[in-house]
Protein backbone atom coordinates (compact mmCIF):
# COMPACT_ATOMS: atom_id res chain seq x y z
CA UNK A 1 0.00 0.00 0.00
CA UNK A 2 1.43 3.35 -1.08
CA UNK A 3 2.30 5.75 1.72
CA UNK A 4 -0.09 8.72 1.93
CA UNK A 5 1.73 11.88 0.98
CA UNK A 6 1.42 14.93 3.19
CA UNK A 7 0.67 18.36 1.77
CA UNK A 8 0.97 21.85 3.15
CA UNK A 9 -2.23 23.44 1.81
CA UNK A 10 -1.93 27.13 0.92
CA UNK A 11 -4.92 29.24 -0.10
CA UNK A 12 -4.62 32.86 -1.16
CA UNK A 13 -6.89 35.86 -1.58
CA UNK A 14 -6.50 39.20 -3.31
CA UNK A 15 -8.94 40.94 -0.97
CA UNK A 16 -9.75 40.46 2.69
CA UNK A 17 -12.26 37.71 3.45
CA UNK A 18 -14.28 36.77 6.51
CA UNK A 19 -13.10 33.74 8.46
CA UNK A 20 -16.05 31.63 7.27
CA UNK A 21 -15.25 32.48 3.64
CA UNK A 22 -11.62 31.44 4.14
CA UNK A 23 -12.73 28.16 5.72
CA UNK A 24 -15.00 27.30 2.77
CA UNK A 25 -12.12 27.76 0.33
CA UNK A 26 -9.76 25.77 2.55
CA UNK A 27 -12.28 22.93 2.91
CA UNK A 28 -12.64 22.64 -0.87
CA UNK A 29 -8.85 22.73 -1.32
CA UNK A 30 -8.47 19.93 1.21
CA UNK A 31 -11.23 17.95 -0.54
CA UNK A 32 -9.36 18.27 -3.84
CA UNK A 33 -6.24 16.88 -2.16
CA UNK A 34 -8.19 14.04 -0.56
CA UNK A 35 -9.50 13.09 -4.01
CA UNK A 36 -5.98 11.86 -4.77
CA UNK A 37 -5.49 10.41 -1.28
CA UNK A 38 -3.20 13.26 -0.28
CA UNK A 39 -3.44 14.47 3.32
CA UNK A 40 -3.36 18.16 4.21
CA UNK A 41 -1.22 18.25 7.34
CA UNK A 42 -1.79 21.99 7.73
CA UNK A 43 -3.70 24.74 5.95
CA UNK A 44 -2.64 28.36 5.82
CA UNK A 45 -4.00 31.41 3.99
CA UNK A 46 -2.44 34.63 2.76
CA UNK A 47 -3.72 37.94 1.49
CA UNK A 48 -1.79 39.02 -1.61
CA UNK A 49 -1.53 42.80 -1.46
CA UNK A 50 0.98 43.11 -4.29
CA UNK A 51 1.94 40.29 -6.64
CA UNK A 52 5.63 39.47 -6.52
CA UNK A 53 6.84 38.97 -10.09
CA UNK A 54 9.13 36.11 -9.08
CA UNK A 55 7.06 34.03 -6.67
CA UNK A 56 3.57 35.63 -6.47
CA UNK A 57 3.96 35.72 -2.66
CA UNK A 58 6.04 38.22 -0.68
CA UNK A 59 9.44 37.08 0.57
CA UNK A 60 8.07 36.88 4.12
CA UNK A 61 5.16 34.71 3.00
CA UNK A 62 7.49 32.40 1.07
CA UNK A 63 9.58 32.01 4.23
CA UNK A 64 6.44 31.14 6.24
CA UNK A 65 5.48 28.53 3.64
CA UNK A 66 8.94 27.00 3.70
CA UNK A 67 9.15 26.90 7.51
CA UNK A 68 5.63 25.47 7.85
CA UNK A 69 6.35 22.74 5.33
CA UNK A 70 9.46 21.82 7.30
CA UNK A 71 7.71 21.97 10.68
CA UNK A 72 4.79 19.77 9.60
CA UNK A 73 7.08 17.40 7.68
CA UNK A 74 5.14 17.94 4.43
CA UNK A 75 6.11 16.08 1.28
CA UNK A 76 5.04 18.93 -0.97
CA UNK A 77 3.30 22.31 -1.01
CA UNK A 78 -0.10 22.71 -2.62
CA UNK A 79 -1.05 26.20 -3.82
CA UNK A 80 -4.80 26.45 -4.39
CA UNK A 81 -4.45 28.76 -7.37
CA UNK A 82 -3.14 28.63 -10.92
CA UNK A 83 0.57 29.42 -10.98
CA UNK A 84 2.64 30.57 -13.90
CA UNK A 85 5.58 28.35 -14.82
CA UNK A 86 7.92 31.01 -13.44
CA UNK A 87 6.11 31.31 -10.12
CA UNK A 88 6.00 27.55 -9.69
CA UNK A 89 9.68 27.10 -10.50
CA UNK A 90 10.82 29.91 -8.20
CA UNK A 91 8.61 28.74 -5.32
CA UNK A 92 10.14 25.27 -5.57
CA UNK A 93 13.64 26.71 -5.56
CA UNK A 94 13.02 29.06 -2.61
CA UNK A 95 10.99 26.71 -0.41
CA UNK A 96 12.96 23.58 -1.21
CA UNK A 97 9.74 21.62 -1.73
CA UNK A 98 7.87 20.38 -4.81
CA UNK A 99 4.96 22.71 -5.54
CA UNK A 100 1.63 21.57 -6.97
CA UNK A 101 -0.86 24.19 -8.16
CA UNK A 102 -4.65 23.93 -8.57
CA UNK A 103 -4.55 23.28 -12.32
CA UNK A 104 -2.07 20.42 -12.05
CA UNK A 105 -3.98 18.85 -9.15
CA UNK A 106 -7.28 18.94 -11.06
CA UNK A 107 -5.59 17.39 -14.11
CA UNK A 108 -4.36 14.52 -11.94
CA UNK A 109 -7.80 14.07 -10.37
CA UNK A 110 -9.27 13.87 -13.88
CA UNK A 111 -6.56 11.37 -14.81
CA UNK A 112 -7.48 9.15 -11.87
CA UNK A 113 -11.16 9.17 -12.96
CA UNK A 114 -10.70 8.76 -16.74
CA UNK A 115 -12.05 5.42 -17.93
CA UNK A 116 -12.96 5.79 -21.61
CA UNK A 117 -10.46 6.21 -24.43
CA UNK A 118 -11.69 9.74 -25.07
CA UNK A 119 -11.31 10.78 -21.43
CA UNK A 120 -7.77 9.35 -21.31
CA UNK A 121 -6.87 11.20 -24.51
CA UNK A 122 -8.28 14.41 -23.06
CA UNK A 123 -6.24 14.01 -19.87
CA UNK A 124 -3.07 13.46 -21.89
CA UNK A 125 -3.82 16.58 -23.91
CA UNK A 126 -4.48 18.64 -20.77
CA UNK A 127 -1.20 17.42 -19.24
CA UNK A 128 0.83 18.40 -22.27
CA UNK A 129 -0.86 21.79 -22.49
CA UNK A 130 0.03 22.33 -18.84
CA UNK A 131 3.63 21.17 -19.30
CA UNK A 132 4.36 23.10 -22.50
CA UNK A 133 4.97 26.53 -20.87
CA UNK A 134 7.08 24.77 -18.23
CA UNK A 135 9.81 23.87 -20.71
CA UNK A 136 13.18 25.42 -20.14
CA UNK A 137 14.59 27.26 -23.13
CA UNK A 138 16.97 24.35 -23.52
CA UNK A 139 14.01 22.08 -24.19
CA UNK A 140 14.22 20.14 -20.91
CA UNK A 141 10.97 20.07 -18.97
CA UNK A 142 11.28 21.50 -15.49
CA UNK A 143 8.91 18.85 -14.10
CA UNK A 144 11.67 16.34 -14.81
CA UNK A 145 13.64 17.77 -11.90
CA UNK A 146 10.80 18.09 -9.43
CA UNK A 147 9.87 14.63 -8.21
CA UNK A 148 8.42 14.18 -4.75
CA UNK A 149 4.73 14.32 -5.65
CA UNK A 150 3.11 11.00 -6.43
CA UNK A 151 0.57 11.47 -9.18
CA UNK A 152 2.07 14.67 -10.50
CA UNK A 153 3.74 12.78 -13.32
CA UNK A 154 1.96 9.48 -13.97
CA UNK A 155 1.40 8.89 -17.66
CA UNK A 156 2.89 12.29 -18.34
CA UNK A 157 6.32 11.25 -17.03
CA UNK A 158 7.33 9.88 -20.41
CA UNK A 159 6.69 13.36 -21.83
CA UNK A 160 9.32 14.95 -19.60
CA UNK A 161 12.14 14.15 -22.03
CA UNK A 162 10.41 15.43 -25.09
CA UNK A 163 11.48 18.64 -26.75
CA UNK A 164 9.03 21.49 -27.29
CA UNK A 165 8.65 20.45 -30.94
CA UNK A 166 7.95 16.84 -29.99
CA UNK A 167 5.33 17.96 -27.46
CA UNK A 168 3.64 20.17 -30.03
CA UNK A 169 3.57 17.21 -32.44
CA UNK A 170 2.06 15.02 -29.73
CA UNK A 171 -0.57 17.68 -28.95
CA UNK A 172 -1.51 17.78 -32.62
CA UNK A 173 -1.87 13.98 -32.74
CA UNK A 174 -4.00 13.94 -29.60
CA UNK A 175 -6.31 16.65 -30.93
CA UNK A 176 -6.82 14.68 -34.15
CA UNK A 177 -7.53 11.48 -32.19
CA UNK A 178 -10.00 13.29 -29.94
CA UNK A 179 -11.69 14.87 -32.94
CA UNK A 180 -12.12 11.44 -34.54
CA UNK A 181 -13.76 10.12 -31.37
CA UNK A 182 -15.98 13.20 -31.20
CA UNK A 183 -17.11 12.80 -34.82
CA UNK A 184 -18.16 9.25 -34.06
CA UNK A 185 -20.02 10.38 -30.95
CA UNK A 186 -21.62 13.31 -32.79
CA UNK A 187 -22.96 10.92 -35.42
CA UNK A 188 -24.58 8.88 -32.67
CA UNK A 189 -25.90 12.06 -31.05
CA UNK A 190 -27.44 13.31 -34.30
CA UNK A 191 -29.29 10.03 -34.70
CA UNK A 192 -30.58 10.45 -31.16
CA UNK A 193 -31.61 14.07 -31.65
CA UNK A 194 -33.30 13.33 -34.98
CA UNK A 195 -35.74 11.07 -33.13
CA UNK A 196 -38.76 12.39 -31.28
CA UNK A 197 -37.06 11.88 -27.91
CA UNK A 198 -36.57 14.81 -25.53
CA UNK A 199 -33.19 15.00 -23.79
CA UNK A 200 -32.38 16.36 -20.33
CA UNK A 201 -28.89 17.10 -19.00
CA UNK A 202 -28.18 16.78 -15.29
CA UNK A 203 -25.80 19.58 -14.33
CA UNK A 204 -24.45 21.08 -11.11
CA UNK A 205 -21.51 21.56 -8.80
CA UNK A 206 -19.31 18.53 -8.36
CA UNK A 207 -20.50 15.93 -5.83
CA UNK A 208 -24.07 17.30 -5.65
CA UNK A 209 -25.61 13.89 -6.41
CA UNK A 210 -26.33 13.96 -10.16
CA UNK A 211 -25.23 10.37 -10.78
CA UNK A 212 -27.28 9.09 -7.86
CA UNK A 213 -30.38 10.86 -9.21
CA UNK A 214 -29.76 9.41 -12.66
CA UNK A 215 -29.42 5.90 -11.25
CA UNK A 216 -32.51 6.14 -9.04
CA UNK A 217 -34.71 7.61 -11.80
CA UNK A 218 -33.73 5.08 -14.45
CA UNK A 219 -33.05 2.05 -12.27
CA UNK A 220 -29.56 1.73 -13.74
CA UNK A 221 -26.20 1.28 -12.10
CA UNK A 222 -24.09 4.41 -12.12
CA UNK A 223 -21.00 5.60 -10.31
CA UNK A 224 -22.21 7.10 -7.04
CA UNK A 225 -18.88 7.65 -5.31
CA UNK A 226 -18.58 10.44 -2.79
CA UNK A 227 -15.76 11.97 -4.80
CA UNK A 228 -15.13 15.16 -6.71
CA UNK A 229 -15.36 14.65 -10.48
CA UNK A 230 -16.62 11.05 -10.20
CA UNK A 231 -18.21 11.45 -13.66
CA UNK A 232 -16.05 12.49 -16.63
CA UNK A 233 -17.58 10.71 -19.60
CA UNK A 234 -21.00 11.48 -21.09
CA UNK A 235 -23.42 8.98 -19.56
CA UNK A 236 -26.89 8.56 -21.06
CA UNK A 237 -29.84 6.56 -19.76
CA UNK A 238 -33.43 6.21 -20.99
CA UNK A 239 -36.20 7.15 -18.56
CA UNK A 240 -39.66 5.75 -19.22
CA UNK A 241 -42.34 8.03 -17.79
CA UNK A 242 -45.81 7.17 -16.47
CA UNK A 243 -47.46 8.05 -19.77
CA UNK A 244 -45.15 5.65 -21.59
CA UNK A 245 -43.14 8.50 -23.10
CA UNK A 246 -39.37 7.97 -23.10
CA UNK A 247 -36.79 10.71 -22.48
CA UNK A 248 -33.00 10.64 -22.39
CA UNK A 249 -31.12 11.73 -19.26
CA UNK A 250 -27.44 12.68 -19.57
CA UNK A 251 -25.02 12.95 -16.65
CA UNK A 252 -22.23 15.53 -16.93
CA UNK A 253 -18.94 16.34 -15.23
CA UNK A 254 -19.45 18.37 -12.06
CA UNK A 255 -18.54 22.04 -12.07
CA UNK A 256 -16.02 23.57 -9.67
CA UNK A 257 -14.94 27.13 -9.04
CA UNK A 258 -11.99 28.34 -11.11
CA UNK A 259 -12.03 25.28 -13.38
CA UNK A 260 -9.13 25.83 -15.81
CA UNK A 261 -10.35 26.86 -19.25
CA UNK A 262 -8.11 24.36 -21.01
CA UNK A 263 -9.86 21.62 -19.02
CA UNK A 264 -13.27 22.98 -20.01
CA UNK A 265 -12.09 22.72 -23.60
CA UNK A 266 -10.56 19.26 -23.13
CA UNK A 267 -13.70 17.85 -21.50
CA UNK A 268 -16.18 19.62 -23.75
CA UNK A 269 -17.62 16.22 -24.76
CA UNK A 270 -19.43 15.86 -21.46
CA UNK A 271 -19.99 19.57 -20.90
CA UNK A 272 -21.57 20.06 -24.32
CA UNK A 273 -24.35 17.67 -23.32
CA UNK A 274 -25.68 20.63 -21.34
CA UNK A 275 -25.61 22.86 -24.42
CA UNK A 276 -27.21 20.33 -26.76
CA UNK A 277 -29.89 18.99 -24.41
CA UNK A 278 -33.49 20.12 -24.81
CA UNK A 279 -33.77 20.96 -21.11
CA UNK A 280 -31.61 21.14 -17.98
CA UNK A 281 -31.99 19.65 -14.54
CA UNK A 282 -29.78 21.78 -12.29
CA UNK A 283 -28.94 19.88 -9.10
CA UNK A 284 -28.09 21.85 -5.96
CA UNK A 285 -26.84 20.24 -2.73
CA UNK A 286 -29.09 21.54 0.07
CA UNK A 287 -26.54 20.55 2.73
CA UNK A 288 -23.49 22.17 1.15
CA UNK A 289 -21.65 25.16 2.49
CA UNK A 290 -21.39 28.27 0.32
CA UNK A 291 -24.54 27.47 -1.65
CA UNK A 292 -24.43 30.92 -3.16
CA UNK A 293 -20.94 30.43 -4.53
CA UNK A 294 -21.74 26.98 -5.90
CA UNK A 295 -24.91 28.27 -7.56
CA UNK A 296 -23.00 31.22 -9.05
CA UNK A 297 -20.29 28.89 -10.40
CA UNK A 298 -22.92 26.60 -11.95
CA UNK A 299 -24.77 29.45 -13.65
CA UNK A 300 -21.49 31.04 -14.83
CA UNK A 301 -20.29 27.80 -16.48
CA UNK A 302 -23.70 27.21 -18.09
CA UNK A 303 -23.71 30.75 -19.46
CA UNK A 304 -20.17 30.23 -20.83
CA UNK A 305 -21.46 27.09 -22.55
CA UNK A 306 -24.45 29.06 -23.89
CA UNK A 307 -26.72 26.47 -22.30
CA UNK A 308 -29.21 28.58 -20.32
CA UNK A 309 -31.57 29.26 -23.24
CA UNK A 310 -33.85 26.31 -22.47
CA UNK A 311 -36.28 25.05 -19.82
CA UNK A 312 -34.70 24.51 -16.41
CA UNK A 313 -35.82 22.26 -13.57
CA UNK A 314 -34.10 23.04 -10.26
CA UNK A 315 -33.64 19.93 -8.11
CA UNK A 316 -32.51 20.64 -4.54
CA UNK A 317 -30.95 17.36 -3.45
CA UNK A 318 -29.74 15.83 -0.15
CA UNK A 319 -32.61 17.29 1.88
CA UNK A 320 -32.29 14.27 4.18
CA UNK A 321 -29.04 15.82 5.47
CA UNK A 322 -30.88 18.98 6.42
CA UNK A 323 -31.53 22.21 4.58
CA UNK A 324 -29.31 25.09 5.58
CA UNK A 325 -30.97 28.33 6.62
CA UNK A 326 -29.02 30.08 3.94
CA UNK A 327 -29.85 33.47 2.44
CA UNK A 328 -28.38 32.40 -0.90
CA UNK A 329 -30.60 29.28 -1.00
CA UNK A 330 -33.64 31.36 -0.08
CA UNK A 331 -32.80 33.72 -2.95
CA UNK A 332 -32.42 30.86 -5.44
CA UNK A 333 -35.70 29.29 -4.29
CA UNK A 334 -37.45 32.65 -4.64
CA UNK A 335 -36.26 32.76 -8.26
CA UNK A 336 -37.36 29.13 -8.75
CA UNK A 337 -40.54 28.71 -6.69
CA UNK A 338 -41.30 25.42 -8.45
CA UNK A 339 -37.99 23.82 -7.39
CA UNK A 340 -38.18 20.13 -6.53
CA UNK A 341 -36.98 19.31 -3.01
CA UNK A 342 -35.67 15.75 -2.93
CA UNK A 343 -33.33 13.17 -1.49
CA UNK A 344 -31.94 10.78 -4.07
CA UNK A 345 -30.67 8.59 -1.24
CA UNK A 346 -34.08 8.05 0.39
CA UNK A 347 -36.18 8.49 -2.76
CA UNK A 348 -38.22 11.35 -1.33
CA UNK A 349 -39.23 13.81 -4.05
CA UNK A 350 -38.19 11.60 -7.00
CA UNK A 351 -41.82 11.09 -8.10
CA UNK A 352 -42.28 14.84 -8.17
CA UNK A 353 -39.14 15.19 -10.27
CA UNK A 354 -40.43 12.53 -12.70
CA UNK A 355 -43.69 14.49 -13.02
CA UNK A 356 -41.82 17.72 -13.73
CA UNK A 357 -39.71 15.95 -16.35
CA UNK A 358 -42.87 14.61 -17.98
CA UNK A 359 -44.55 18.04 -17.97
CA UNK A 360 -41.46 19.65 -19.50
CA UNK A 361 -41.04 16.92 -22.14
CA UNK A 362 -44.72 17.11 -23.11
CA UNK A 363 -44.51 20.89 -23.50
CA UNK A 364 -41.35 20.63 -25.60
CA UNK A 365 -42.82 17.98 -27.86
CA UNK A 366 -46.21 19.66 -28.10
CA UNK A 367 -48.03 16.53 -26.99
CA UNK A 368 -51.40 15.68 -25.57
CA UNK A 369 -52.45 12.67 -23.54
CA UNK A 370 -55.49 10.59 -24.52
CA UNK A 371 -56.92 7.80 -22.37
CA UNK A 372 -59.17 5.25 -24.11
CA UNK A 373 -60.92 2.06 -23.11
CA UNK A 374 -58.94 -0.94 -24.35
CA UNK A 375 -62.12 -2.21 -26.04
CA UNK A 376 -62.23 0.86 -28.30
CA UNK A 377 -60.02 -0.82 -30.90
CA UNK A 378 -61.12 1.34 -33.85
CA UNK A 379 -60.11 4.63 -32.20
CA UNK A 380 -56.90 3.14 -30.88
CA UNK A 381 -56.02 1.93 -34.39
CA UNK A 382 -56.74 5.39 -35.77
CA UNK A 383 -54.30 6.91 -33.29
CA UNK A 384 -51.61 4.46 -34.44
CA UNK A 385 -52.28 5.26 -38.11
CA UNK A 386 -52.13 9.02 -37.53
CA UNK A 387 -48.35 9.00 -37.31
CA UNK A 388 -48.55 11.25 -34.22
CA UNK A 389 -48.27 8.53 -31.58
CA UNK A 390 -45.35 9.03 -29.18
CA UNK A 391 -46.09 6.26 -26.68
CA UNK A 392 -48.80 3.90 -25.50
CA UNK A 393 -49.19 2.59 -21.96
CA UNK A 394 -51.68 -0.27 -21.54
CA UNK A 395 -53.25 -1.55 -18.35
CA UNK A 396 -56.11 -3.91 -17.68
CA UNK A 397 -58.96 -1.57 -18.67
CA UNK A 398 -57.48 1.48 -20.39
CA UNK A 399 -54.68 2.62 -22.63
CA UNK A 400 -52.96 5.98 -22.24
CA UNK A 401 -51.72 7.40 -25.55
CA UNK A 402 -49.31 10.32 -25.83
CA UNK A 403 -49.91 12.08 -29.15
CA UNK A 404 -48.12 14.91 -30.87
CA UNK A 405 -50.50 17.80 -31.43
CA UNK A 406 -51.54 18.48 -35.01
Amino acid sequence: MAEIQKALCVTLFYERKEDWQVKIVQDEAESLLESLDFHAVYSMSFNIRAVDSATLFSSGQVEQISQSALYFNADFVYIDSALSARHQRNLEMRTGFPVLDRNELIIEIFASRASSREARLQVQLARLQFLLPRLRQSGVIYAQQRGGVRGAKGEGEKQTELSRRRILEEISKLRKAIEAVRRQRDTQRKKRLSSDTVSFALVGYTNCGKSTILGKLTGSRTSEEDKLFATLDPLERVLRLKSGMKVILSDTVGFVSNLPHFLIDAFSSTLEEARLADALIIVLDASAEDLGGKWETTVTVLNELRAMDKPVILAVNKTDLGIREDFALATVLAEHPDAVMLSARTGEGLDELRNRIEETASALMGTQTVTLDVSDSAEIEECYRSGRLVSADYNEKTVTLVMRKK
